[in-house]
């Protein structure tokens, strides 16, 4: 599993022209708009210190913008720029081909399929990891 994830990250970052990780953040905030850093770490599934570094360097792009919260000074929102949005809707197109390309020869049974058993796994390393906390 892992060796087919780190092909697909380095297919996908060659064809869509951006890292998996950046590329999430990005249309996390295109589709959702603007948000607490807290919830797309969540959303992103990425620790909030990967998250940081990746929206420092995306605003350092000009793609993104960051501001205080103006209900709760505790909480930092994101946001997509007019560029951001702008590097988000040239990447669809080739973000949208590069899946309809690396899905070529599974049936929508295969891809049902695929999406039970990944559903499944997640469940069961999340269930695991919760045991292990609890352990130790």
């Amino acid at each position: 599993m892992g060796q087919t994830y780190r092909v697909m990250q380095s297919a996908f970052s060659s064809k869509v022209g951006h890292a998996l990780p950046r590329w999430r953040i990005l249309l996390a905030l295109h589709e959702n708009g603007p948000c607490s850093q807290k919830h797309l770490a969540e959303r992103c599934r990425l620790d909030p210190a990967s998250l940081t570094r990746q929206l420092q360097a995306m605003e350092k792009l000009g793609w993104i913008a960051r501001a205080v919260d103006a209900q709760d000074n505790r909480l930092t929102n994101a946001s997509l720029t007019p560029a951001g949005q702008a590097v988000v809707n040239q990447a669809l197109p080739k973000r949208a081909a590069f899946f309809e390309e690396s899905l070529k020869g599974l049936s929508a049974a295969d891809i049902d399929t695929l999406n039970r058993v990944l559903s499944v796994l997640e469940e069961n390393f999340l269930h695991a990891a919760g045991d292990r906390q609890k352990a130790a």
